[in-house]
């Protein structure tokens, strides 16, 4: 029967080293049971997995904790963060997936702008601890449309208040309040096409365009 002892001389004397005695130890999710064959490149050692696979792995990956376990880990979180809590096909993930996908993707406008998301929100269940589920009608939205998406800077929002949170809003200010054209329309039961016509299309006051109301088309003119 060959021996370590055998086996360590006849290694060092290969690598020119050396040779370290891992046998018992643990490295994570591995357990060193003996030393292995000799591939050219190192001490290789055979490694029982706390799953019950055992696998030959090159002490250096170990001692260095580039190998924790026999690959069964990786395969565990890659299929955790994607079902995790059964939500693979819930509406809550497929806007998670989405927010990542604006944030990742080259040459778009979000990746342009350097837009990006916390990094804890990698993994589904961090983003639904601090976002919970997205109630009905609505969708995730930033409260700051130059900041990144993170707890702080998250809602969960309606289409309407989207559409007053976007870079292409134009805010105005009248009667002492300060609104989108929209709210504005909306506010004083008015169509928002003829109030913004009125004020890009026909240079209107905007103290004119809003306290006329809906007047008849022939009021849409220039004064």
């Amino acid at each position: 029967m060959v021996t370590f002892q055998f086996l360590q001389m006849l290694l060092e004397l290969i690598m020119g080293k050396p040779l370290n005695n891992l046998e018992g130890n643990v490295f994570g999710s591995l357990k060193v049971l003996m030393i292995g064959r000799s591939k050219g490149n190192g001490a290789w050692w055979i490694c029982q997995c706390k799953c019950g696979k055992q696998k030959e792995l090159r002490g250096s990956d170990l001692v260095q904790g580039k190998i924790n376990s026999c690959g069964c880990e990786h395969k565990e979180r890659i299929a955790r963060a994607s079902t995790t809590h059964g939500m693979k096909y819930n509406r809550t993930y497929r806007l998670w997936g989405a927010m990542k996908n604006r944030c990742n993707r080259l040459n778009q406008d979000y990746s342009a702008r350097g837009i990006t998301y916390e990094k804890r929100w990698d993994f589904f269940e961090n983003f639904l601890a601090d976002m919970g589920e997205v109630p009905d009608e609505m969708s995730l939205d930033r409260i700051n449309v130059d900041g990144n998406y993170e707890k702080s800077n998250c809602q969960w929002a309606t289409r309407e208040q989207q559409a007053n949170n976007t870079r292409a809003n134009v805010f105005v200010e009248w009667n002492g309040k300060r609104q989108t054209l929209a709210q504005w329309a909306k506010e004083l039961n008015m169509n928002y096409d003829k109030l913004r016509s009125r004020i890009v299309r026909y240079k209107w006051s905007l103290d004119r365009a809003l306290s006329e109301g809906n007047q008849p088309e022939p009021a849409d003119v220039p004064v």
